[in-house]
């Protein structure tokens, strides 16, 4: 006796195995997953290497020089004015500028290096003077010897070279040795022969009297004793 048979439509198949279209998911999971990870990569080296905008640059580069320029102005107003380079140097006297005069008022040892008699001002070389027993020390220390030092009544140092230009006063005082000037005597005459004296130098030299920046006074010096 045969076994029942059961009966089965025809289209009826058995199924497939089970795990077939679970790895047709993963795969296809795993696969728009590496499509959004490159259309991201993409967008990154399209940043990344975007052109630059040399334009605004240059915008931000000018905009930092202009302040530069403006914080050294400022701090260039801070520091105050300084002399006119235009102006005359020594000029003397005070001007508006608030420039203090070259020699302060009083009486100032010098050599006269130079006579201007056209702009009525002279360059000096101020000097210092010593005398009696300070005159010795002091050409000691200068490097005269003791023997010839000791009979010394004045002794004339000039330790800083710089040069002044101070301007001569309208009614400008001169008294050189061996003459007598007067105040009425040629002015042209008078500054001619303060520059041949002016040669001289050495243990020759001349105190000058300021006042106001301006040389009021003239008179000629000798240093060691007289013969």
């Amino acid at each position: 006796m045969s076994a029942p048979t059961l009966d089965r439509h025809p289209g009826d198949s058995p199924s497939g195995p089970p795990g077939r279209p679970r790895r047709r998911k993963q795969l296809v999971l795993v696969t728009s997953a590496l499509v959004v990870l490159a259309v991201a990569v993409g967008v990154s080296l399209a940043v990344a290497t975007r052109p630059i905008d040399r334009q605004a640059v240059a915008e931000t580069g000018a905009d930092a020089s202009a302040a530069a320029d403006d914080q050294n102005a400022n701090a260039g107003q801070d520091q105050g004015a300084t002399a006119d380079p235009s102006a005359t140097p020594g000029s003397g006297a005070a001007g508006t500028n608030g420039a203090a005069p070259v020699l302060e008022d009083g009486d100032h040892p010098a050599y006269i290096t130079k006579v201007d008699g056209a702009n009525d001002r002279i360059v000096v070389d101020v000097v210092q003077v010593f005398n009696d027993d300070k005159a010795v020390k002091a050409a000691i220390a200068d490097g005269q010897s003791p023997s010839k030092a000791k009979y010394l009544t004045g002794w004339v140092r000039n330790e800083n070279p710089r040069l002044r230009t101070l301007p001569l006063a309208a009614d400008l005082k001169v008294d050189l040795l061996g003459t007598c000037e007067e105040s009425g005597s040629d002015r042209e005459a008078v500054l001619t022969r303060l520059a041949d004296n002016a040669k001289r130098k050495g243990n020759y030299y001349f105190m000058l009297t300021v006042s106001d920046g301006t040389v009021q006074q003239i008179q000629e010096r000798l240093a060691i004793n007289a013969c």
